[in-house]
């Protein structure tokens, strides 16, 4: 993905497809009953060049130790 964004091509990481993952095998040609899907990885060109980072909550907010809250 940082190679793809290197080029000014934009990507992201996706799982959603994965509810229908035989669907999706048949549509990309993957053989269903002997690969496993992990991830897709759509990559297109991006409008304008502008790239900026990402807003992000603090790690603080999302990382627990030794408790889920």
């Amino acid at each position: 993905m940082l190679a793809a964004r290197l080029r000014g091509l934009g990507s992201c990481f996706t799982t959603l497809h994965l509810l229908f993952e035989q669907r999706a095998a048949e549509v990309l040609g993957i053989p269903f009953d002997q690969i496993t899907q992990a991830a897709l990885v759509p990559v297109a060109h991006t409008q304008g060049t502008d790239f900026k980072a990402a807003n992000r909550q603090p790690a603080d907010s999302l990382v627990h130790w030794d408790r889920w809250t």
